[in-house]
């Protein structure tokens, strides 16, 4: 049987959606970066360490070493994906300072967390205009 020469007409429909699943998946990892860092306002807790322990079970990124809890808007995250100063590809600093949680896991026993409160620029990857992993204060 002969091949059948290849269609132009399928490769703009082709192009199309291979776009949609790279924002879809950009979406999803913007999803997954707001659940495990944004927390606005931030949750009442007695102290840092209630704080932390209660957060990191709720968000289900229990016994985990560290995880850094964002206190700022959605719109304030994005911002630094479109105007923080470039840091390497697809990499950002922010350009201000935000409120931050810094959740460590005590070592021994449960999993209970150290937590501290401090205000610091940070460094985030952007995919698509969006925050997808934060990386550290700076």
């Amino acid at each position: 049987m002969a091949m059948k020469a290849p269609r132009p007409a399928l490769l703009p429909l082709l192009c199309l959606a291979a776009s949609c699943l790279a924002l879809s998946t950009a979406d999803a990892q913007y999803d997954k970066f707001l659940k495990r860092h944004l927390d606005v306002p931030k949750s009442w807790a007695e102290n840092d360490q209630q704080y932390c322990t209660t957060m990191m079970g709720r968000r289900s990124i229990r016994c985990q070493g560290k995880n850094t809890f964002v206190h700022a808007s959605k719109a304030q995250l994005r911002a630094v994906c479109s105007s923080g100063t470039s840091h390497g590809q697809d990499t950002r600093d922010s350009l201000g300072t935000f409120q931050l949680t810094v959740c460590t896991r005590q070592p021994k026993g449960l999993c209970l967390y150290r937590g501290s409160s401090t205000t610091a620029r940070i460094r985030l990857v952007c995919r698509n205009g969006l925050p997808v992993q934060y990386l550290r204060r700076i």
